[in-house]
């Protein structure tokens, strides 16, 4: 599945043999580029739980997570995903893994708790992004059950096409 959102992107990984779990994460990351919360909040399980380690969230519950996500909109625009790498299966309990660069600008100065989690000083219009791991697990509804999400800031002399290469 080619993408149909210029926010994400993946051309490195649809030629990926397993097209449900393309289409699935195709879909979902579109979602969270798009900042809309309430499809990717369709797209998990009731009893999905997310850790996000790069904001220090563990298992949070899905609605408090579909709160906190939909924060993101409200803290981002220009959010753009480009996929690096995907592994895994789209079976029932499987686990499924994408290497990706997630971008965004600031559309308001940060409030002071999401701080500690941007580069220091930015503000509103302002650029960074983060290289992320995120593994996801489905059910057998193919609904996202488990998620966590692995990053780091991005840094100086960052280049995308040096994971191009084992």
């Amino acid at each position: 599945m080619t993408s149909t959102s210029p926010a994400f992107d993946n051309a490195r990984i649809r030629n990926h043999e397993d097209k449900v779990l393309l289409n699935r994460i195709t879909e979902y990351f579109e979602a969270f580029a798009n900042a809309d919360a309430s499809k990717m909040d369709n797209m998990v399980a009731d009893d999905y739980h997310m850790s996000d380690i790069p904001l220090g969230i563990v298992r949070s519950p899905k609605e408090t997570w579909f709160q906190q996500n939909k924060g993101f909109g409200g803290l981002m625009k220009d959010i753009s995903v480009e996929a690096i790498s995907l592994h895994g299966s789209s079976e029932p309990g499987s686990c499924a893994v994408l290497e990706s660069v997630t971008r965004f600008t600031l559309k308001i100065d940060p409030p002071e708790a999401a701080k500690p989690n941007l580069p220091p000083g930015i503000k509103a219009g302002d650029s960074s992004g983060m290289i992320m791991l995120s593994a996801i697990w489905w059910n057998s509804d193919g609904k996202v059950v488990r998620e966590l999400e692995y990053g780091r800031l991005l840094w100086e002399g960052f280049d995308i096409n040096a994971f191009n290469t084992w």
